[in-house]
């Protein structure tokens, strides 16, 4: 899936490895493909892949384009594939606002990447038991292959705010204070998510603008704070770019 057209100068300016696409549609298939050739890359070197998700809108629609695939038992090697959350929300574990439930329900319920395989943060615990928990299961993992974020309209990433302070030299952090409901959630670390081999930021819709705009002109926001080690992609759609 190739990105549109260069059509005016507000394209023109923007970094190299911003990506503007059509719409929000086409955001999620390019993400898909991306994903697949990084999975099956990572596959052929390794002998695993490991994918970090994310919560939102656009990335709940590249999961429903995985189950596709997953339904139409495309020639993926499944098995070799491992989930982790880079966020989640300190709700009951049934709790329709639960990242993982929404990841399960899209995608990983189909059955196609082994349990096992699947790490879900228990945030049902509460923000300290589950990111202590999350720790020791990132222990076991050297480098993400793909990082996938979302951005909010204030410019957040995961359960990472503006304006809020994390500590250093943790995998896993919490969140006391959230501006947006549920006030408490766990979160990977600045750190953790930029240990990446790819990270993968999606942005899409005219509510992203403002922070878009913020963000080209350099200001600190949190989803300008995560670096892959081997690229930064931003994919985003025309909707988002400010006008």
């Amino acid at each position: 899936m190739s990105e549109v057209e260069v059509a005016d100068a507000n394209l023109t300016t923007l970094p190299d490895h911003w990506l503007v696409y059509a719409d929000a549609a086409t955001v999620a298939q390019a993400t898909v493909d991306l994903i697949l050739e990084r999975a099956t890359q990572a596959i052929a070197e390794r002998g695993a892949f490991h994918l970090v998700t994310a919560g939102g809108t656009t990335p709940m629609a590249c999961y429903r384009l995985l189950a596709d695939l997953t339904s139409s038992k495309a020639d993926i090697e499944w098995a070799k594939w491992f989930i982790y959350m880079g966020d989640e929300r300190c709700l009951p574990a049934d709790d329709q606002e639960r990242n993982s439930l929404n990841l399960d329900q899209a995608w990983l319920n189909l059955g196609q990447i082994p349990a096992q395989n699947i790490f879900f943060m228990p945030a049902e615990l509460g923000a300290r038991a589950a990111a202590a928990a999350y720790e020791k299961v990132l222990k076991e993992v050297s480098c993400f292959d793909v990082v996938m974020l979302g951005m909010g309209e204030d410019g957040h990433t995961a359960s990472l705010f503006p304006g809020h302070d994390y500590p250093t030299g943790q995998k896993v952090v919490t969140e006391f204070n959230s501006p947006k409901m549920p006030p408490e959630r766990v979160s990977l670390s600045f750190e953790c998510l930029s240990n990446a081999r790819f990270v993968m930021k999606l942005v899409t819709g005219a509510g992203k603008q403002p922070a878009v705009q913020q963000w080209l002109a350099g200001e600190p926001l949190p989803i300008s704070q995560v670096v892959g080690q081997e690229r930064t992609e931003v994919l985003l759609d025309f909707a988002a770019l400010p006008q």
